[in-house]
C-alpha cells in the first residue's frame, strides 16, 4: 500500500494528522499540524476548519 505524505504549510514537517484550515487571504485551503494550526487560529477571524486528514 502507498504511503501518503503531506508537510505542514507553517512549519514543513511530516506529521501522521494533520488539519486542513484557511487562515490568511488569499483564502487557500492547506494542511497544518496541531500546533501550528493553535498558533494560527488564535485570534484569526480569516481561520476556518475544513476537515481532519488522518494517514
Amino acid at each position: 500500500m502507498k504511503t501518503r505524505i503531506k508537510y505542514c504549510k507553517v512549519c514543513d514537517v511530516d506529521f501522521p494528522t494533520m488539519y486542513r484550515i484557511q487562515y490568511k487571504n488569499p483564502k487557500e485551503w492547506v494542511f497544518v499540524c496541531e500546533a501550528c494550526l493553535l498558533k494560527v487560529k488564535k485570534d484569526n477571524n480569516k481561520y476556518r476548519y475544513g476537515g481532519t486528514w488522518k494517514r
